[in-house]
């Protein structure tokens, strides 16, 4: 531990005394097979010991002699190899002088190779000078794991499931990136959609904290991109996961994935999907507030019994090769979910002076299907050895349902039953253009276009039964029309200036167009931005592992469709939740200063958000309503100090550390009848243990603490967890994993309180939907495993999914 101690003076030292510049040496040596043969085109590697990233390479000559110059001061790995004989590895410590290692011998394979079969286990995290990587196909024990369960491992991401929320670093909500397609589905409707994505399919997460500006600006918390495996094999081949786990109820998922390759034409398929039982959810919602010199008391306990959640997928896809230069493709995809149940319970008691004015009891049915389809066309060439282009046209196409029956136990007088009833269709078109030219000197030159233009319309309607019949509740009908235009084209530049310097600097300008029809009452809105989004950064080497990174961007966040789309979350007739037509984007500022030696990382980052939005959770204290209405907050200012680093206790024992400490102030002023403002200092822990077993065996234990945080007015808590997993692979390359999920039956758990004495108003509330789940997954690879170079295929249209 004490290195790392020496690190964080070291970061102090050279913050405080400037950057230092050391010697550089060289390595040689010859090689030469068992007869004393010279080995010629031999590849020499020199390693990171942290992650094995590779810092230089070279080859053997015709005499099996290499010379790898201008080597930093540093601990290395220097790793030799040549198709058919055995790896050669040795530990190197170069210090002020250059190294000769001598004559090495390497031995020859004998086994016999059908195809050529690249094996290797990556860092669980690697740190880049923009982002941080969880690499998920390093541990075995994510089998069996969804994509949403893999996103809470991830350091610094919140999952709120019970409001569809994904944050990083408590700044906001993040854009969900899929192979480098941004969602822009509802928040929900992607819940399940992670949901049905299994971790078996997931190569890594990526966690952009800064995004160039490539990406799109939206979302001031930054990117999470989830990048899928790709199928490199050649002829048809595939693979396939089947899980069945038990908590209090039953659990299945499993995914299929199929892959044809021969000559110019890849065929690929992917099917997905799970279904879900759980016991028992609860949600409670309090508030207390003085109105007239009374004092006013009001608790509702929702339960969700035996809650049914199921979700189904399906991707289709085709590439085709034009020339050596040139490939089209073709992609589709289909998903279908629905989260329902029958009879929740919900109970309502209030008091007046400590003296019960109601109680009333309520019968609960929710019913939530959606369907989504997206069809991709891409074309990409590469125009020289320097210059591409890639060109891709979407339709997105989404259909919502959500609808809730709150029956009345003990009616009050006529009244038995309240519904309600919302249909959202949306559908966007997404056209999008990038040129990439690798220029001479070590620079790279980005361009592109992009227009988005989406079309929604969302239809509310409640009704009353009163004596056996209905009517319409005129008071909530809501139908939405909402046109939306974003046009955008960005540069960036990136150059390396020599050994120690490198910069990048760019921005994206965008015109943002929005129009409200709003059919029923009238109230249309339109509004019009046109902003620059700059970024730059440069990086700092101070030796061959060790780099300073400084970094700014400014970004937008804009409003999520069902922030401002027809909405009403009927749990209790007195509590309000619902959307707002008329939130404005708001704009994001953040600066970070990075120093990274390998897998350690520590970060300072400053953000101020102008026009930030989230939930108003207040009282309307003449009518008794407890609401919550999503605004525009005046500012919201964030301070991040952020590390993390491996441990390595033993040769079967590694720890991964995430330490987060983050200071939050929020004010507002404009929207309350007095200013709100609140600062909250926050710390995080997230431990990851693997441990290397033997003969194929992998176990792991992780685990999250995090204190109470600031979101929105409201001071929130989420639980510690735990999880933990034991896989064993076998000689065919399949999986056997058995895992439980939540160990501790509290990540589910969480607690939130808004609190404003100067209007004497207090509203809080918990959940609980936690489940401890053991469960057993099988995944085992088939058909041809021959390597194949496949391309990295780039679409455009899941930008614009997202915000939904």
């Amino acid at each position: 531990m004490s290195s790392y101690f020496r690190n964080y003076l070291f970061v102090i030292a050279v913050f405080s005394c400037g950057f230092s510049f050391g010697q550089e040496n060289s390595i040689t040596g010859s090689v030469f097979d068992t007869n004393g043969e010279a080995l010629i085109f031999a590849n020499v590697l020199l390693l990171r010991p942290n992650d094995s990233t590779i810092v230089k390479g070279v080859i053997t000559n015709e005499g099996g002699n290499f010379l790898m110059d201008d080597v930093d001061h540093g601990n290395y790995l220097l790793k030799i190899s040549l198709l058919g004989f055995r790896d050669f590895i040795k530990e190197l410590s170069m210090g002020t002088v250059s190294i000769s290692i001598g004559k090495i011998e390497l031995s020859i394979q004998n086994e016999e190779l059908d195809g050529v079969q690249v094996m290797g286990r990556k860092a669980l995290y690697q740190q880049k000078s923009d982002r941080l990587i969880l690499n998920v196909g390093a541990l075995t024990t994510f089998s069996g794991n969804n994509g949403l369960q893999v996103l809470q491992k991830a350091p610094g991401v919140i999952v709120k499931e019970n409001s569809n929320s994904i944050s990083l670093n408590n700044k906001g909500e993040v854009l969900i990136m899929i192979n480098n397609r941004i969602s822009r589905i509802p928040q929900a409707a992607l819940m399940q959609q992670l949901k049905g994505m299994r971790a078996e399919n997931i190569e890594r997460i990526e966690l952009i904290h800064q995004p160039s500006a490539k990406y799109d600006s939206n979302n001031s918390a930054g990117i999470i991109h989830i990048v899928l495996k790709e199928n490199t094999m050649n002829g048809l081949n595939g693979n396939m996961s089947l899980m069945a786990g038990i908590g209090q109820k039953e659990k299945f998922n499993g995914s299929l994935d199929l892959n044809y390759r021969k000559g110019k034409l890849n065929l690929y398929a992917n099917a997905t999907g799970f279904s879900s039982k759980s016991p028992m959810w609860e949600v409670n919602h309090f508030r207390e507030y003085e109105y007239q010199g009374d004092q006013y008391f009001y608790g509702n306990q929702l339960v969700f019994t035996n809650p049914r959640d199921h979700s189904l997928g399906l991707t289709l896809g085709a590439d085709v090769e034009i020339n050596t230069k040139s490939t089209i493709g073709a992609l589709f995809g289909y998903t279908k979910s629905n989260m329902s149940g029958y009879d929740y319970t919900s109970v309502s008691e209030g008091t007046i002076n400590n003296i019960q004015n109601t109680n009333s009891q309520y019968l609960l049915d929710i019913d939530n299907p959606n369907r989504n389809t997206f069809v991709n066309l891409n074309y990409y060439s590469h125009l020289s050895d320097t210059k591409s282009i890639n060109i891709d046209v979407d339709r997105v196409a989404l259909d919502v349902q959500n609808f809730s029956g709150l029956s009345f136990v003990n009616p009050p007088e006529e009244l038995d039953m309240l519904e309600a009833d919302r249909n959202s269709k949306f559908e966007i078109y997404t056209l999008k253009g990038d040129f990439e030219w690798e220029m001479e000197n070590d620079s790279k030159l980005e361009t592109g276009l992009k227009g988005t233009f989406n079309n929604s319309r969302s239809a509310l309607q409640n009704r009353n039964r009163i004596d056996g019949a209905w009517s319409e509740d005129e008071t909530f009908r809501r139908d939405d029309q909402i046109s939306e235009t974003i046009l955008a084209v960005y540069g960036s530049y990136q150059k390396k200036w020599n050994d120690l310097w490198e910069s990048s600097v760019g921005a994206r300008l965008e015109n943002y167009k929005y129009e409200l029809d709003d059919v029923v009452n009238g109230n249309d809105f339109s509004t019009d931005y046109t902003n620059l989004f700059p970024v730059a950064r440069t990086t700092y080497s101070i030796d061959s592992i060790q780099t300073m990174t400084l970094s700014y961007n400014r970004r937008i966040e804009r409003p999520a469709f069902f922030h401002l789309a027809a909405f009403y979350l009927l749990i209790d007739p007195s509590l309000y939740v619902s959307s707002n037509t008329r939130l404005r984007p708001a704009f994001a500022d953040a600066v970070r200063l990075a120093y990274n030696q390998g897998s350690f990382l520590v970060a300072i980052e400053i953000n101020r958000t102008k026009g930030a939005i989230s939930f108003y959770n207040t009282v309307d204290k003449e009518m008794g309503l407890q609401t919550s209405t999503p605004i525009n907050f005046d500012r919201m200012n964030g301070y991040l100090l952020t590390t993390s680093f491996p441990i390595k206790l033993s040769n079967f024992w590694k720890m991964n550390w995430n330490l987060d400490g983050a200071y939050k102030k929020v004010k507002d002023t404009s929207n309350r009848p007095l200013p709100f403002e609140k600062g909250l200092f926050t710390v995080t822990a997230q431990l990851n243990n693997v441990f290397e077993l033997g003969n194929s065996w992998t176990a792991n234990i992780d685990g999250r603490y995090m204190s109470p945080f600031i979101s929105g007015d409201q001071i929130q808590f989420q639980y510690h967890y735990m999880n933990f997993g034991i896989s064993k692979r076998f000689n065919n390359e399949s999986t056997l994993t058995f895992s439980v999920q939540d160990a501790t039956a509290t990540s589910g758990k969480d607690e939130w309180e808004y609190h404003q004495p100067e209007l004497s108003i207090k509203t809080y509330g918990d959940n609980d939907f936690s489940e401890r789940v053991f469960q057993l997954t099988y995944s085992f690879p088939f058909g041809n495993q021959k390597i194949k170079e496949k391309r990295n295929r780039k679409t455009g249209s899941q930008e614009e999914r997202d915000r939904m």
